[in-house]
């Protein structure tokens, strides 16, 4: 055994969207794996004050062997400096890195970071076991290593064939109180089988889609559902590819008789989700879907590959709020094609149906996507790729690059108009919300629901997840009256 000990490292975001850390899903079935061939492993998650403040007390308390931490391509830098800094303090240990900024950057990341010794490609739970257990480096596929000051790199490792054989995580040595007010994320598939052209998922994991089986999922919600957990977010990219397959989850949790809340929140195929799957989903316990619309417009549609056009789309929405789903839509602002008049068509989709959430994103370019590609070919940049992925771009309004048919101030006031729709439909759920849950209460309802829908009520609340505990209260009550 070359490396015995092993700290994992989820890396925090300054000046985050996320305001609370998030669980560490990929960590999560790394340290699983290690507990599986008896390698001992310890994780600090830095999105927490105290880890951070203590990070390198942890590190001379445990005097791990191996160093791993994950990377995303949003704010790489930030992950850099983490990396600089723990090798300053700490020049013996080597560091591993793994994530989609590895995936996607590949042996430039070696350059870019002379301090880092290996980054792991793709799926990282076989690799790191074979550089633990001391397989040559020339025999680890996926592995980035370094021979002298020259990276190398022995091609890309298979998919691994059978999620089912892969442990799910049980977080055992993660900090598990600090993290969400019960409610568990499930990723039930990997990679996706789509041509979106901004979209860096198939660079990171690979084009084909891979499931778990329904029952290997279920065993999963069970676990947790045994530990006292209700809700349970698939966190998947692709989660209904095969729609078989859904089926399958919700007759096992009905066959278990789980009394349960289910999320889809990272976005669904609408043209994979007809009437009858939303209506057997909606029997078993799923509440809230997100649909990535991108654009109302199919030519729009098009130009980005989405696979999808308007019309199932819609149908799909209309559907899913008939049946009593939550249902929130995600667009883009900007994409190649994309212009005022477009983007108007997408403004009325988000008005004319009674959804609970609406995100119009700044359309980011990741390295070697095919919108990168393109427009870095026809020069439509307006801030380097170093600048955009190192803020906050795709949350503020500030234009990433520009198109023929939207310019860079257009771009601003179009994404500031879809920032205001976004603001008014949420304050206008969150105070439906509260006043229909403490409708018994009268004048109260109305008070309390009109202070949880102010903004800046909202942003103080969430560092504490205050408004989070009080409906998933409400949550576990509308459970309870299933059963």
């Amino acid at each position: 055994m070359k490396f015995k000990k092993v700290l994992l490292v989820n890396s925090n975001y300054p000046n985050s969207f996320y305001t609370i850390p998030v669980w560490p899903l990929g960590l999560g079935y790394i340290a699983e794996t290690l507990k599986q061939r008896g390698i001992e492993y310890k994780v600090i998650d830095l999105g927490f004050a105290d880890n951070l403040k203590n990070f390198h007390k942890n590190i001379s308390d445990f005097r791990p062997d191996l160093i791993g931490i994950s990377c995303m391509t949003s704010r790489y830098k930030h992950h850099y400096e983490k990396i600089r800094n723990i090798k300053k303090a700490f020049p013996d240990i080597p560091i591993v890195a793994g994530g989609p900024h590895i995936s996607t950057l590949r042996e430039k990341v070696l350059i870019d970071c002379p301090e880092l010794d290996y980054g792991i490609s793709g799926e990282g739970e076989e690799a790191i076991i074979e550089l633990c257990e001391g397989a040559e480096h020339k025999d680890i596929k996926g592995l980035y290593y370094r021979n002298g000051k020259e990276g190398k790199y022995e091609g890309d490792r298979a998919r691994i064939s059978e999620l089912d054989n892969i442990p799910f995580p049980t977080y055992d040595g993660f900090e598990i109180e600090k993290y969400d007010t019960k409610s568990m994320n499930i990723l039930s598939s990997r990679g996706c089988p789509y041509d979106c052209i901004y979209c860096s998922v198939k660079l990171a994991i690979g084009r084909k889609w891979k499931a778990r089986t329904a029952m290997n999922v279920v065993d999963e919600i069970t676990y947790w559902y045994e530990l006292g957990y209700r809700f349970f977010n698939f966190n998947d990219d692709a989660f209904n590819v095969n729609t078989k397959r859904v089926y399958d989850i919700c007759d096992e949790i009905e066959k278990r008789n789980l009394k349960i809340e289910l999320n889809a929140p990272n976005g669904m195929r609408a043209d994979k989700a007809d009437l009858a799957l939303l209506k057997r989903m909606k029997e078993t316990g799923f509440s809230h879907i997100a649909l990535g619309v991108e654009s109302a417009d199919n030519r729009v549609l098009e130009n980005i590959k989405k696979g999808e056009r308007i019309e199932e789309i819609e149908e799909t929405i209309k559907n899913a709020c008939n049946l009593g789903f939550e249902v929130a839509l995600f667009f883009l602002i900007g994409s190649p094609g994309e212009g005022e008049k477009e983007i108007e068509k997408s403004f009325k989709l988000a008005k004319k149906y009674p959804i609970v959430d609406v995100r119009f994103y700044n359309l980011v370019p990741f390295p070697n996507t095919e919108l990168f590609e393109w427009i870095d070919r026809n020069n439509y940049f307006v801030q380097l790729p170093e600048d955009y992925l190192n803020g906050n771009m795709q949350w503020l309004n500030e234009p990433i690059f520009f198109t023929p048919e939207l310019s860079r101030e257009a771009r601003k006031s179009t994404y500031k108009r879809g920032l205001k729709i976004g603001k008014k439909l949420r304050r206008q759920y969150t105070f439906n919300y509260y006043n229909k849950c403490l409708k018994k209460l009268g004048l109260f309802s109305k008070l309390f629901a009109f202070m949880a829908s102010r903004d800046f009520v909202q942003f103080v609340l969430s560092k504490s997840n205050v408004l989070k505990k009080v409906r998933i209260l409400f949550k576990k009550y509308e459970i309870f009256k299933r059963v």
